[in-house]
């Protein structure tokens, strides 16, 4: 009876843990907490693969009110899609994460602004494609429940797809070459992510 009972608790977890291994999709919500350009983006991520790679689809944004960045603006909003792969390499959690990536900034001129230029125009748009890299752990249990921490990413731009073109609107001010540097910052310098957290299900 004893060696019964113990033959049957390994085959038990033992097809937990087949079952577990055989579940490719999986669903998260995530959050980073310290993020450029805009901190604390929530976000939904798709993932598919095995216990040695994944495939992953990922949408985040941020969004303030108030002129986070510069002065003078009346809002900011910060989105990212990206695509990637995780390769795990070390204990099946331990991954290194790379591919590539979308970026747009918006941001809505205030009236330190719109009163140069006319109220017709009060959005400044940077979008940028560049690739990322990151390292992370990510644990599933046996009933599919799973989470994760990317303790870092870097976001590198390659190319600027559109810079909104209202800056030939503005007459030559310390506020236009305010903006000018806001958008060269945005288009060409890496952006980070530190501790960006996942909770989500397997199945």
């Amino acid at each position: 009876m004893k060696y019964f009972l113990i033959f049957f608790l390994f085959y038990s977890y033992q097809s937990s843990a087949l079952d577990c291994a055989t579940k490719k999709c999986a669903i998260y919500g995530t959050y980073s907490y310290f993020d450029t350009w805009l901190p604390s983006k929530i976000g939904v991520l798709g993932s598919y693969g095995d216990a040695d790679r994944t495939y992953e689809f990922a949408f985040q944004t941020a969004s303030y009110s108030f002129d986070f960045l510069i002065d003078g603006l009346g809002g900011v909003t910060d989105q990212r899609i990206h695509l990637s792969t995780r390769s795990f390499i070390w204990s099946k959690t331990f991954n290194i994460q790379y591919g590539v990536y979308y970026n747009s900034i918006q941001a809505k001129l205030g009236n330190l602004y719109t009163d140069l230029i006319g109220a017709s125009v009060d959005l400044i748009e940077v979008k940028t494609l560049g690739v990322l890299w990151g390292l992370g752990n990510r644990w599933t249990f046996e009933n599919g429940f799973s989470v994760g921490a990317d303790w870092l990413k870097i976001f590198w731009p390659l190319h600027n797809l559109k810079t909104s073109d209202q800056l030939k609107n503005f007459p030559s001010s310390s506020e236009k070459d305010d903006l000018k540097t806001f958008i060269d910052t945005v288009a060409k310098i890496p952006t980070f992510s530190v501790l960006h957290f996942e909770i989500g299900y397997k199945f």
